[in-house]
């Protein structure tokens, strides 16, 4: 069996209308695939230079946009958000505590989308982030943040948890993080990403459906009725004319979190460039340093489907392999982005509409895709890695992608102590947090611990991987 067989077999299991799947293994292979329909209306097939809006994916593409200007140190990570938007920004709960931009990458701000969009009782409700996504209202980000502001404000919009203290997933915070790139660099958020990034890297893509070169090529989306039939939620046309006007500066927060439109194809283009220390093509996007704090793991914590979090990356462990990247759901779309940077491997896939439930990590078709995926490309063989740190600095390196401590590790007792997010960078895996523990699943060795530093030392041996110390010279190799 290969590949391709498998991923026309889940297709027409799953009952899709219309598909696109690229796969990235090494630097040289890539296999594009396309699938069905894209408009069953007009019996238009899905081709590889087919359109689609990717949904939650586009979140990575913000957040390089955020990154670049960090780069250039026009911000830092640890800014309050509030003194570059220009108001003060504050959890009514926690009015001495600051938002940061990584709370905003890591959905850890405590900002809400407010009311659930999902539940009937609120159809109607024009509040808070939800209320008025969706609509051309002109509502500015202070109205729906700032409390007494207006008809616009909710309290949900503001969660009970204190800033940097607890996940939760926010579309808001990701149109926030596009309103800080219009603040630094006054351009608006989608012409700074076109001629930063998408034009750069030579796609055919945009957060705005009017700009898509190839307009013709933009898939309808469907959902699916009980009965099995679909119905359609949004057409090509639909998405070119309903683009959002131009509000002021600082003011475009709706559309970035799910609004770009690409093929899959070219959002490879994307994940090569994370595989690929920031480079596609010749073309630098990002240095190699944001790239490896993309990849880092920044939170980690309990959540139905959220394990570990990098910036604004999702850190999934699939059957004991570790990717990274996003996934993507919303009229009738799934999709995701995936990437493991150790084994040069990656799969961009979606999915216009379909017959599938919800698996264990996401829906049933995306976890079959995934499967046959490591089946086929994952290497037969273990791949050596290789920790390196001098203790003496804030960061060691894992192979050659840099690990930056969270804290100064602790010597005591013969062994230095590391926080667990940081044990976990070292062996590239995904902490499980529970109630009162924490465990690390590493190469069918367990660790269950309740404690927020580990010993490494003690951790090596337990996982059965070589250690040394000498001076202030660490070397791990598994």
């Amino acid at each position: 069996m290969s590949f391709v067989i498998d991923f026309f077999k889940y297709c027409n299991n799953g009952h899709l209308v219309g598909a696109q799947v690229s796969v990235m293994a090494g630097d040289c292979y890539q296999l594009d695939l396309a699938y069905g329909n894209a408009s069953l209306e007009d019996n238009r097939k899905v081709m590889l230079d087919t359109v689609f809006r990717i949904a939650s994916i586009s979140k990575i593409v913000v957040a390089m946009a955020v990154l670049q200007l960090a780069e250039k140190d026009l911000i830092s990570l640890d800014d309050d958000i509030g003194e570059i938007l220009g108001f003060k920004i504050r959890n009514p709960r926690f009015p001495n505590d600051k938002i940061t931009i990584k709370m905003l990458m890591t959905q850890t701000s405590s900002i809400t989308d407010g009311y659930d969009d999902e539940n009937p009782l609120y159809d109607g409700i024009i509040a808070g982030y939800n209320g008025v996504n969706g609509k051309t209202l002109p509502v500015t980000l202070e109205q729906l943040l700032v409390p007494g502001s207006g008809k616009y404000y909710t309290d949900l919009t503001w969660s009970d948890a204190a800033p940097g203290c607890r996940f939760i997933y926010s579309n808001f915070g990701c149109g926030i993080l596009a309103c800080i790139v219009e603040a630094v660099t006054g351009m608006y958020f989608t012409d700074y990403a076109a001629q930063k990034i998408l034009i750069p890297l030579g796609v055919d893509a945009s957060f705005r459906a009017s700009e898509i070169r190839n307009k013709a090529a933009i898939a309808d989306l469907y959902y699916t009725a009980k009965d099995g039939r679909y119905r359609l939620a949004r057409t090509g046309q639909s998405f070119i004319k309903s683009v959002y006007p131009r509000f002021p500066l600082k003011e475009n927060y709706r559309g970035p979190a799910g609004g770009l439109f690409i093929s899959m194809r070219d959002l490879s283009k994307i994940a090569r460039l994370l595989i690929n220390d920031g480079v596609w093509g010749g073309v630098r996007i990002l240095e190699k340093e944001t790239v490896d704090l993309m990849l880092q793991l920044h939170w980690f914590g309990q959540h139905n489907s959220y394990k570990a979090k990098g910036l604004q990356l999702k850190i999934m462990d699939f059957a004991g392999r570790t990717f990274k990247g996003h996934t993507g759901s919303a009229y009738g779309v799934i999709s995701y982005l995936f990437i493991n940077r150790e084994e040069k491997l990656g799969i961009c896939f979606i999915t216009n509409g379909g017959q599938y439930r919800r698996g264990k990590l996401m829906y049933d078709i995306q976890e079959n895709i995934f499967r046959t995926f490591l089946q086929h490309y994952w290497p037969s063989r273990k791949s050596k890695h290789r920790f390196t740190a001098d203790l003496r600095v804030m960061h060691g390196f894992l192979d050659d992608r840099i690990i930056v401590f969270d804290s100064i590790p602790q010597i005591k007792s013969n062994d230095i102590y590391f926080s667990i997010k940081n044990i976990a960078d070292i062996f590239n895996i995904v902490p499980i947090a529970e109630a009162n523990r924490t465990i690390l699943m590493f190469r069918r060795h367990q660790l269950v611990t309740a404690e927020p530093m580990l010993g490494l030392k003690a951790v090596c041996m337990k996982f059965k991987v070589e250690y040394h110390l000498m001076g202030n010279q660490l070397e791990i190799f598994y």
